[in-house]
């Protein structure tokens, strides 16, 4: 599952996998890239799967499965408590606050599931800048998200 997140949880995005081993706890996630000259493009991938499950294109996202509707994802009524010793900083993104991502998703039941499905996994969580448009000043801005990435 890959949760995207900004100042709130923003999406929720689950795949199905065949193979979800881990290497020592930690996410074997991997990127490709490639370069037209002009244009570049990332495809994602949790290996030894071959299904890409998003792809960056310039500073757009595609998501290869459908968003969970939010009204599907359950709150609890207390947090997960927070264990920086779980999470795994993917790329070289040494400014991310753990803490307040965490404060985002901690208390959602999807969550707590995958947590308790496998408990000494790791939760990845990239730091994603990309430039959206702002209406009120009428060009694109960098906008910086969060990606957590978590298995079960």
């Amino acid at each position: 599952m890959i949760l995207k997140v900004d100042e709130k949880l923003e999406a929720a995005y689950e795949y199905n996998l065949a193979n979800i081993s881990l290497m020592n706890d930690s996410l074997p996630i991997t990127y490709h890239t490639f370069s037209t000259g002009t244009t570049q493009q990332t495809f994602l991938q949790f290996t030894p799967n071959p299904d890409t499950l998003l792809e960056i294109i310039q500073s757009n996202i595609t998501f290869h499965t459908n968003p969970i509707p939010s009204e599907n994802l359950q709150q609890l009524q207390n947090a997960i408590a927070f264990d920086s010793q779980f999470f795994q900083v993917i790329g070289n993104s040494s400014t991310i606050n753990l803490a307040s991502i965490w404060s985002k998703i901690a208390k959602l039941d999807i969550v707590k599931t995958y947590r308790n499905a496998n408990p000494s996994a790791k939760m990845g969580v990239q730091k994603i800048i990309f430039n959206e448009y702002d209406s009120q000043l009428g060009f694109s801005v960098p906008n910086e998200k969060f990606l957590v990435f978590l298995v079960k």
